[in-house]
């Protein structure tokens, strides 16, 4: 068998009811670092659980996840992970297979809530660290940088952060400046860079600014502070997601860390346990992950 590389059928093993290893992986993007750290992550959680990932990438395009999962099953996968969820236009159709096929799956953050077990980080938690933060530095107006309900997981964001400025005694309309195009194609650090120059237009600034990620927030530092502006001595940037390069950069950068690892883990786990048990999907599992604000420099008290 070496000699001729003999290698054992997966699927021919599937059809004879034998377990096959394999764990399809669908990602509706892979366009930011952040998600780069997840596959990664995901890849070596499932192998060290003994599974291989068979991983799959539909750039939110509904026809696509639709022959996906279908795809995946064909393959007689052992469990479907859904990082990012699914559309809504074919969501009954893969809902219905998933049901049918009784295949272990779990959403791992996804932009829109389904009746399945699920993993995600606590966003709206996040929200209010950074809040609370900054509000205890003395901070009583701030900025946001490309927060926008049409991002990926915005609205969340949107919606925590107007209720946490109303919890403080602030006023959303006075205290809160939404500096964001919709139309931008990335949320990098060129983006960063084109809303730090529309904060720098205004004539009452905020003291304080929270980025969409981290891409946005160093872009938007480096463009105050070749305009002049002291970081945190001016204005204040905390961004999202902890990326390795935000403790490289001067000065370093405040940011949340999404503790992906936690989250992957949970996902690989409620995967397994779905696998041992035979009883039906428990519906509406979710299993929130809270986020940890890691303070750097980029964040301090505002200025007299």
């Amino acid at each position: 068998m070496d000699e001729l590389g003999f290698v054992p059928s997966l699927l021919g093993r599937a059809l004879r009811g034998s377990s096959t290893g394999m764990i399809g992986v669908c990602f509706q993007a892979i366009g930011l670092p952040i998600i780069s750290r997840k596959i990664a992550t995901l890849q070596r959680v499932l192998r060290e659980a003994g599974f291989r990932a068979l991983q799959e990438v539909t750039d939110g395009n509904p026809d696509l996840e639709l022959t996906v999962v279908k795809h995946f099953l064909a393959m007689r996968v052992d469990g479907l992970v859904l990082v990012g969820g699914i559309g809504e236009l074919h969501s009954s159709r893969i809902l219905g297979l998933i049901e049918q096929h009784r295949v272990p799956v779990v959403m791992i953050d996804p932009m829109e809530p389904f009746d399945l077990p699920t993993v995600e980080l606590d966003r709206e938690e996040g929200i209010r660290v950074v809040f609370r933060h900054l509000f205890d530095l003395g901070h009583r107006r701030f900025a946001t940088l490309g927060i926008h309900p049409s991002v990926p997981w915005g609205k969340v964001r949107c919606d925590a952060l107007r209720r946490v400025v109303e919890e403080s005694g602030l006023s959303v309309a006075d205290d809160l400046v939404d500096l964001n195009d919709p139309a931008a194609a990335e949320l990098n650090f060129a983006y960063g860079k084109q809303l730090a120059a529309r904060y720098l237009e205004l004539t009452r600034r905020p003291t304080a600014i929270l980025a969409i990620n981290d891409q946005v927030a160093i872009g938007a530092m480096l463009h105050l502070q070749e305009a002049g502006s002291s970081i945190p001595g001016d204005v204040s940037i905390v961004g999202f997601d902890n990326l390795d390069v935000s403790s490289h950069i001067r000065p370093t950068l405040t940011s949340i860390d999404q503790h992906i690892e936690e989250i992957m883990e949970s996902g690989v786990s409620t995967l397994v346990a779905q696998r041992e048990r035979a009883e039906p999907l428990r519906r509406a599992e979710v299993v929130r992950i809270a986020p940890q604000l890691i303070s750097r420099e980029s964040s301090g008290p505002p200025p007299v």
